[in-house]
């Protein structure tokens, strides 16, 4: 049954974005080294994190691995409750909502795992693990959830009549297009694909995008991408955040970051794509080397966090860190000298 609160949920308003983080912050306690690890170190995972995405976009979340992509995916879906900041969604703060206020808005907000072996419970069949949202929801009458069932297994490009098996039946694309039917069974308008296909074989990788982009265009979905692969990032994302240790690096549409990158870790980061041009005899393009060492995401010193693997680095760095700058044309860089530049313009090693 649809309640008020379910259908006012679900109420686009044109006015505020679909979805909005403001300052997001998740700070985990880790054993330090005192006697008996009593003393606690803080772990900034996610530390000041400010996005925006509209009905429909999809916002790609790239970095190095540690850099808090994963655990902000975690804190929209609220599988994780922030240290500080805000979630909000249509307007609505939900960010300390208790677990019953809270489920109108877990319909909205689905999640795809990035390992479809261990998302998925060996112990129930495939149309016990799609139709269970579809009951805790009441998505569709009683008796009605094999039907949908099996019309969702249809849509993810598997064979309907399958509802029966288990998990371990299927190979890994087969698997997460099994994730992805659960997604779409509670008709959310935000899903947060967590590196969906880095799991995958490549062969199986280029299918499980066009199933995403197809339901993207098909159901008006809003994607938060979380993804290494800058390639298929550029594929698939209107828009990309770069975070470092943390924090939003850089974010600008699509075609303005991967043409004129601004910030230098994103220019890194980019001159180490694969240049398919090469192949075709175009020359090769500088490849930027990082050197220095990566500070820990436990330092709160202060000062820009990249500033010791930075070529463009000065006194400044140290001592305040950059705020993410608005540059023009939807793009923006937490960096004092950034500036739209090709990647090959920096010194290469």
């Amino acid at each position: 049954m649809t309640t008020t609160a379910d259908t006012a949920t679900r109420t686009a308003r044109s006015d505020v974005p679909l979805l909005e983080l403001r300052d997001l912050q998740m700070h985990f306690t880790a054993r330090g080294e005192g006697w008996f690890g009593r003393e606690g170190l803080r772990i900034r995972a996610v530390d000041g994190v400010s996005l925006q995405l509209r009905a429909g976009e999809t916002l790609g979340l790239v970095g190095e691995s540690g850099c808090g992509k994963s655990t902000t995916g975690r804190l929209i879906t609220r599988l994780l409750e922030p240290t500080g900041g805000q979630v909000l969604y249509q307007g609505t703060d939900i960010t300390h909502l208790k677990e019953k206020d809270l489920r109108p808005y877990r319909r909205d907000l689905q999640l795809i795992f990035q390992d479809p072996y261990s998302s998925l419970n060996p112990r129930h069949t495939v149309g016990t693990i799609i139709g269970r949202p579809l009951r805790v929801h009441g998505i569709v009458p009683k008796g009605r959830e094999l039907d949908r069932v099996r019309e969702l297994l249809e849509v993810v490009g598997l064979n309907p009549e399958h509802y029966n098996r288990y998990p371990h039946e299927f190979s890994g694309g087969q698997r997460q297009r099994i994730g992805i039917a659960r997604a779409l069974a509670v008709q959310p308008k935000v899903i947060v694909a967590d590196e969906p296909v880095s799991a995958l074989d490549v062969s199986i990788q280029a299918q499980v995008m066009n199933l995403l982009e197809d339901l993207r265009k098909e159901f008006n979905i809003a994607f938060v991408f979380i993804a290494h692969d800058l390639g298929v990032v550029r594929h698939f994302c209107d828009r990309v955040a770069v975070m470092y240790l943390g924090r939003v690096a850089e974010i600008a549409d699509r075609d303005p970051l991967y043409d004129t990158p601004a910030h230098p870790y994103t220019q890194a980061l980019l001159s180490a794509v694969p240049d398919l041009g090469v192949v075709r005899g175009a020359q090769p393009k500088a490849r930027i080397r990082l050197t220095g060492d990566v500070p820990s995401s436990t330092d709160t010193a202060a000062g820009c966090r990249f500033r010791s693997r930075c070529w463009k680095a000065e006194d400044i760095c140290a001592t305040t860190a950059p705020a993410l700058v608005d540059l023009g044309g939807g793009q923006a860089a937490a960096c004092h000298f950034a500036e739209a530049a090709q990647p090959s313009a920096a010194p290469a090693a």
